[in-house]
């Protein structure tokens, strides 16, 4: 499972972007099946992660409200304050649990980003091996974990007490950690990792930390691409696509291998939506589709491209579906098995769910031809770089035949109307039974 943070639904070439070139995900996409209307279960990385791992809606594991903070922050102290979550509660069942119990060798690679206390970290929750940082690469200190030792320190000297970049493009210096060879020393674990393990079932889930901000290209391919900078890191990522793919045919478990290719949630800064309206933190479409390339050679139709709509949560069900696994019997699991639409069947979904990146409380609901989004909300800048956040009126949406452009409440009422209905009674069960405990 590859997994990049913040690539937005337009940032890959066979996704429509004329400036970044992405020819291996191009050349895997064209004989497996491509997506065009996959979702994250959450506008921003915590939530959305856990959504993945969990085929939970975010809410249910109290990581609907944004993302955690490292422990010591002033955001993490914030968090407890306000009497919110700030890493992953025990009790939810991950799918490194899963395979783990199913007799899988499980590895991470990349950032976590779901908690960094003890007894909340990967190792915690199943996964066999460790290596990556544990929150966003804009995040300090950023050191590199070994398991849960320290590989690789960072002493980047913090300015005025602050542990996080405010600026995409800051000057900060960081000490002892080269964010230029990120990308490259994950890749290399991964590539150990299959090789490792080639006669053994395995799973392993690669999240890599960028396209994040703040962007560092590796050094031998910067000023490479025609997209900028933010095109070097992506075209960093293809590569390192190809080197895992690579190593997956040379140790022949092409046929025995099952690949996601996605991304957490939508495009932030310098990203490219593809021409959806909103980008990351907004439950607009921009917020919340993403590419997803599905690749099991001779498993799966060559060259499928399929519109049906599924969203991150359907990954674990699928999964758990292939494994001749029954799901847990204690609680809701939001996602389907989306296996049929792999194979050019329709969606199991008659509606889809959008959360907000501020409560994860539902905000908007499609089905096929329309959407009802009362989530939606416009900066408003006061003074420089501070702002407030205009609500805007509840929208109907053709997402056959717009971008989220245009409100047809008016002109379709009645269908507005049901699609509000439906939207308030997944809200009211949630309210009701938040966790989602089946028989408590």
């Amino acid at each position: 499972m590859i997994l990049f943070d913040d690539l937005g639904y337009g940032d890959l070439s066979c996704y429509g972007n004329q400036l970044i070139e992405t020819p291996c995900i191009d050349s895997i996409a064209s004989h497996s099946v491509k997506m065009t209307n996959f979702y994250s279960s959450s506008p921003v990385c915590t939530p959305s992660r856990v959504g993945l791992l969990t085929g939970r809606l975010p809410l249910r594991a109290k990581a609907g409200d944004h993302v955690y903070m490292p422990e010591g922050h002033v955001g993490s102290k914030f968090r407890k304050f306000m009497g919110k979550a700030n890493e992953l509660p025990r009790d939810e069942i991950l799918l490194p649990e899963i395979f783990k119990a199913a007799g899988y060798q499980t590895g991470m690679l990349g950032k976590w980003h779901l908690g960094d206390v003890k007894g909340h970290l990967p190792n915690d929750f199943g996964f066999d091996s460790y290596y990556g940082v544990r929150y966003s690469n804009d995040m300090l200190p950023l050191h590199i974990y070994r398991n849960e030792v320290i590989e690789e320190e960072d002493k980047t000297k913090l300015v005025s007490g602050a542990s996080s970049y405010f600026d995409p493009e800051s000057p900060l210096k960081i000490a002892g950690i080269d964010q230029t060879q990120l990308t490259e020393k994950y890749t290399k674990e991964a590539v150990k990792f299959i090789s490792k393990h080639k006669d053994k079932p395995f799973f392993l889930y690669f999240a890599h930390s960028f396209p994040h901000v703040p962007h560092f290209a590796s050094k031998n391919n910067s000023g490479q691409s025609r997209g900028g900078l933010y095109g070097d890191v992506v075209e960093d990522l293809d590569r390192s696509v190809q080197t895992v793919m690579e190593a997956i045919a040379d140790n022949g478990l092409e046929e025995n291998t099952l690949v996601f290719i996605t991304s957490d949630n939508g495009a932030d800064y310098n990203g490219s939506s593809g021409g959806l309206r909103g980008r990351k933190t907004q439950s607009y479409d921009g917020g919340q589709k993403v590419p997803m390339i599905v690749s099991w050679k001779n498993n799966l139709p060559r060259g499928l491209v399929t519109g049906e709509m599924s969203m991150n949560i359907d990954v674990f069900p699928t999964i758990l579906n292939l494994l001749d696994l029954p799901l847990p019997k204690d609680r809701e699991i939001d996602g389907k098995d989306i296996m049929p639409v792999l194979k050019g069947k329709n969606s199991p979904h008659q509606e889809l769910y959008y959360t907000s990146a501020w409560t994860g409380e539902v905000k908007g609901i499609r089905n096929k031809s329309y959407k009802y989004h009362t989530g939606g909300f416009n900066a408003v800048p006061v003074f420089k770089g501070f702002g407030m956040v205009q609500t805007v009126k509840p929208q109907l949406s053709d997402m056959l035949l717009d971008n989220e452009s245009h409100n047809l409440i008016k002109k379709y009422p009645a269908i507005a109307k049901k699609m509000k209905e439906k939207l308030d009674r997944k809200t009211e069960a949630l309210k009701l039974n938040p966790r989602g405990w089946i028989g408590k």
